[in-house]
């Protein structure tokens, strides 16, 4: 399990669109909005890297949706098992700033 602490900016005066769009996604639990109504402050939770980069994906494809950008990732099950051992490969390939939104 994933845990992203992630701001989404939006487009001026799409705050409330993007706001009712993101309440179809129950990974994404909405935290709080920016005085100036273009970024919102969300968690996301995903099973594995993969499906977090697939539910990015689709999110950044919102039209009103200008970028995602993940602050911090908590890794819960993924570190017990590396410590135990089982090493798993944890990529993170598709959150680097090279793939953000083109405008």
């Amino acid at each position: 399990m994933i845990f992203s602490g992630s701001l989404i900016t939006v487009k001026e005066n799409k705050l409330s669109d993007v706001t009712e769009f993101l309440k179809n996604y129950p990974q994404v639990e909405i935290y709080t909005s920016a005085e100036d109504k273009q970024n919102i402050v969300v968690a996301i939770e995903a099973e594995s890297d993969e499906e977090l980069e697939e539910l990015s994906k689709t999110l950044n494809s919102n039209e009103n949706i200008i970028n995602i950008a993940h602050h911090y990732f908590h890794f819960e099950e993924e570190v017990e098992e590396i410590e135990k051992g089982n090493k798993r490969n944890i990529s993170l390939k598709g959150f680097g700033k090279k793939n953000k939104k083109q405008l």
